[in-house]
């Protein structure tokens, strides 16, 4: 039993056991939590599956709905995983649901993620909530969030990722889709004719009615796309952000009756913290993205283009599970200076298993490759794992603070 959130959550994020989703179902049944709750909405994918949750959450905020949320990793404290009108569970209530289900967690060695669920569905179960977001940690037919049983299930994209725990492309998609339940709507912004076909086969098989957003092209910057009869404006935010909030539009679509008055803020003003988020260091502006894989790298350096963004840097770290090589060397490839680190993580990469290369630097800890970056360049752009960028922006925004703090003395 804890007396303080702190030791609550060090323990939390202790717990790595490996169990399988049926007896994490059997672990909810006996604490007596639901596991149908009222309008529950899964979402799966690759990338983009945090930004799809906040726009959508942000849409129904706008039109009067109280919205709980469930996301990770978190950027900034454990608690951002859960929400309610996107304002993260107390330290208080966090703490009574870790000793309420201390026992049981014990008894049944509960994972870290198996906890925040528990914790999430049991606080969401408590609440007069219109509607319960819920995104898949890694995967969808195994995670440990299939357990709900929700009334709409979304895909945002697939692509090569966690393939250690999940395997091929093939595999990827099984998994992915496994959240495809019997019945319901299946809505995905996937634009590969043959997975789109792998889905369809899958919705024909559950009785699901399948809808596809139509991929969106965008060109220029700021990022303007349409959506039925409504325009919007997308500034100071990644380019892939296009096809997230039309994912989050066509979900809401299904659910609600749009008021445009109050839709277009809500797209135009949602922002989702390191994604595309940007800080400074010093004078110069430093740009955070979370593309922890291929197509995240990929999405980034066609933002940096579109944006025609000029002297830019870019640091980078993840942890080892990741096709480092080939991001490092997609980055080089589209012409940007590049600054590889590593971060105090068990499972951040080794900087003795990089390759020198031309226009790639490999420096020991973050910090100095902001300070070198910043002699040479004057725009930034820190990228990689979410643990990775987590670590850089409480740094950035703690510097931001002392420099104020001088400047007012």
């Amino acid at each position: 039993m804890f007396t303080h959130v702190n030791d609550a959550i060090a323990y939390i994020e202790s717990k790595r056991s490996k169990r399988t989703i049926d007896q994490f179902r059997e672990t909810l049944n006996k604490c007596h939590i639901l596991m149908k709750q009222k309008n529950m909405i899964h979402i799966a994918g690759t990338n983009g599956k945090g930004s799809t949750v906040n726009y959508l959450r942000s849409i129904l905020n706008a039109h009067g709905y109280k919205v709980g949320t469930f996301t990770s990793p978190y950027l900034i404290s454990h608690n951002d995983r859960i929400r309610v009108d996107d304002i993260p569970i107390s330290d208080e209530d966090l703490l009574k649901y870790v000793n309420q289900y201390y026992r049981i967690i014990e008894e049944d060695q509960l994972s870290m993620f198996e906890i925040d669920v528990l914790i999430m569905l049991a606080y969401f179960q408590s609440l007069d909530l219109d509607y319960r977001i819920i995104e898949t940690g890694i995967g969808g037919l195994n995670d440990k969030t299939n357990v709900i049983d929700p009334i709409v299930s979304a895909i945002t994209n697939i692509g090569l990722d966690h393939q250690k725990q999940l395997g091929d492309i093939y595999d990827i998609i099984n998994e992915k889709m496994g959240i495809i339940k019997p019945n319901q709507m299946f809505i995905t912004s996937e634009t590969k004719g043959t997975i789109l076909a792998r889905f369809q086969e899958q919705c024909d098989a559950m009785g699901a009615v399948m809808y596809v957003v139509p991929e969106y092209q965008v060109s220029c910057y700021p990022f303007h796309f349409r959506y039925r009869d409504m325009a919007f404006t997308l500034e100071n935010q990644g380019i892939y952000q296009v096809t997230n909030a039309r994912l989050a539009l066509t979900i809401a679509s299904k659910l609600i009756k749009f008021d445009p008055i109050v839709t277009q803020p809500a797209i135009e003003q949602a922002s989702w913290k390191g994604r595309y988020e940007t800080l400074s260091y010093h004078d110069v502006q430093v740009d955070i993205d979370g593309a922890h894989n291929m197509p995240g790298i990929q999405a980034l350096l066609q933002t940096l283009r579109v944006k025609k963004e000029k002297d830019v840097a870019i640091i980078f770290s993840c942890l080892n599970d990741r096709d480092v090589d080939e991001m490092i060397d997609e980055m080089l490839k589209a012409g940007y200076p590049v600054y590889v680190t590593t971060f105090q993580d068990e499972r951040a990469i080794d900087l003795s298993t990089i390759e020198p290369r031309p226009q790639l630097t490999i420096v020991k800890s973050y910090i100095e490759a902001m300070q070198t970056a910043y002699i040479k360049k004057q725009h930034i752009v820190v990228t990689g794992s979410l643990h990775f960028i987590s670590k850089v922006r409480k740094y950035l925004i703690e510097l931001k603070n002392q420099e104020l703090k001088k400047a007012s003395e």
